[in-house]
């Protein structure tokens, strides 16, 4: 799916929740961005790959993803825009690029699952403009430079302590278990309480599944047990199986303390569940982002990820649907299915849609009942 190029956007949001966030990972150099009046705009990390030419990564509090490419030797036209095409190991992706200024170029990804997965698995990435040269960049520590990145945000939106890493939930959660448990992909992010938010309880998230199962005319789920979740999903505390190759998972917060508009916090939800997808494929990865927010009344995206390997019957899609029913409460529901024919990466997820409309319904009541 197409990346768009848009103009970078300031968004203003809260106060800054600190002076200074800025961190170090290798050659990148990164922080928050504010604007005069000490409001955040947004986390950016830069790194040097030769004298006079840089790259910058920044993560905008909505989840988008831009990558800019300064060169203090070049000239370039301002505002000119061109196709260009993102190489790595991985097939290219579409892309536009646009000068901002004599020095530097860059393109706004709105859906930065499929650059994500280049970003954090591949070893180089390249940009192809059309009739232009190309430019080849290593990614040696990109990948964890991006979860400070990310973390950098999530802390600015609100939550002090997210730490360092960004896989951790209610935000990251993603159905594949990460493969790699060496690397920093791998981060222990079952439920957890924190200042800023804690999980639903077992009872009144098992509550809400039955009942947004029954609306959704799921007969007989099979809720499996906490040892057949041993290899699934760490960052979902209840999931279930409805077919052989069908099933799904949902986990809920609320928040405690202050922090950035439930829209924003929807859409970085969102940004880090395909930053997890992405790595966790082990395939070819693509993905398609739906804002519902009209249809349902209150903060709401449908994430549809595909994940196509050699082997089809381990190929699979993935629906995340995110919801913001009031100011204090987020909740993720997943329903996947495992083994594809090759050609049906943009079908709908079995039992997506009915879920969809049985969870608008059921969370526009405050107690989800």
């Amino acid at each position: 799916m197409r990346a768009l190029f848009l103009v970078p956007l300031l968004l203003l949001l809260a106060p800054a929740a600190q002076a200074a966030d800025r961190f170090t990972e290798g050659s990148w150099s990164g922080g928050a961005e504010y604007d005069s009046s000490g409001k955040f705009q947004r986390c950016s990390m830069t790194g040097e790959f030769m004298p006079g030419e840089f790259v910058t990564f920044s993560n905008t509090a909505d989840g988008s993803l831009a990558m800019t490419v300064t060169n203090k030797n070049v000239a370039l036209t301002a505002g000119q825009s061109r196709p260009a095409q993102i190489l790595s190991d991985f097939p290219p992706l579409t892309a536009e690029i646009t000068n901002y200024d004599k020095n530097s170029a860059g393109m706004t990804f709105t859906d930065p699952g499929p650059m994500y997965q280049r970003l954090r698995v591949a070893s180089w990435v390249g940009i192809n403009p059309t009739h232009e040269q190309p430019m080849v960049y290593p990614l040696n520590l990109v990948d964890r430079g991006l979860q400070r990145l990310l973390a950098c945000t999530m802390r600015e939106m609100g939550f002090a302590n997210y730490g360092s890493q960004a896989v951790g939930d209610p935000f990251g959660a993603g159905l594949p278990y990460p493969a790699d448990t060496t690397s920093t992909q791998y981060v222990g992010n079952a439920p957890r309480d924190t200042p800023q938010f804690h999980p639903l309880d077992q009872a009144t998230l098992s509550q809400l599944a039955n009942n947004l199962l029954s609306r959704a005319g799921i007969a007989r789920p099979h809720f499996l047990s906490a040892e057949e979740r041993q290899n699934f999903a760490p960052g979902f505390p209840l999931l279930w199986v409805d077919s052989k190759s069908t099933g799904g998972a949902l986990v809920g917060y609320e928040f405690t303390s202050a922090h950035a508009p439930m829209p924003l916090l929807v859409g970085i939800a969102g940004t880090l569940t395909l930053y997890n997808d992405a790595a966790s494929c082990q395939g070819v990865f693509d993905s398609r982002i739906e804002d519902l927010t009209a249809t349902a009344g209150f903060a709401t995206r449908r994430i549809h990820t595909v994940c196509q390997r050699p082997d089809l019957q381990n190929a699979y899609m993935a629906d995340y649907l995110i919801f913001a029913p009031d100011a204090d409460r987020l909740v993720k529901l997943a329903v996947q299915r495992r083994g594809l024919d090759g050609h049906d990466g943009d079908s709908t997820v079995p039992h997506s849609d009915a879920l969809l409309a049985a969870a608008v319904q059921t969370l526009r009541s405050k107690a989800g009942e």
